[in-house]
């Protein structure tokens, strides 16, 4: 008798895994970004950006730019940039231009590069 108490248990904790795992694989519950900047953020100020594509649970593409530290500081500031702006278009065509190896990160000056 004390098999079946423990095999229900065992199914409980099976059933919780695969709820979690399909969770974790589909993303967050909801968008990063409520609102985006549309103004222009120069690159200088930018260290490297990430962008999200439309997923099951967030129907808009998300660019989030990291900016460099500011007065030797440790904190990491990172901001929304619209994607539907010239910047953020010209940030998108890079990503999938230049992101060969899908990271997923991305640094800016990789944008930039000349070649020779």
């Amino acid at each position: 008798m004390a098999f079946l108490p423990r095999a229900l248990l065992l199914l409980l904790l099976a059933v919780v895994c695969i709820q979690l795992s399909g969770a974790v694989a589909d993303g967050p519950d909801r968008c990063w970004c409520l609102n985006g900047v549309t103004k222009y953020v120069p690159r200088e100020e930018i260290e490297e950006f990430s962008i999200f594509p439309r997923r099951s649970k967030c129907d808009m593409v998300e660019i989030i730019l990291t900016l460099k530290p500011v007065n030797n500081s440790t904190k990491i500031n990172q901001r929304c940039l619209s994607p539907e702006t010239k910047q953020g278009n010209n940030l998108q065509t890079c990503w999938n231009n230049k992101n060969t190896n899908n990271t997923p990160t991305f640094k800016i000056s990789n944008c930039f590069e000349s070649h020779k």
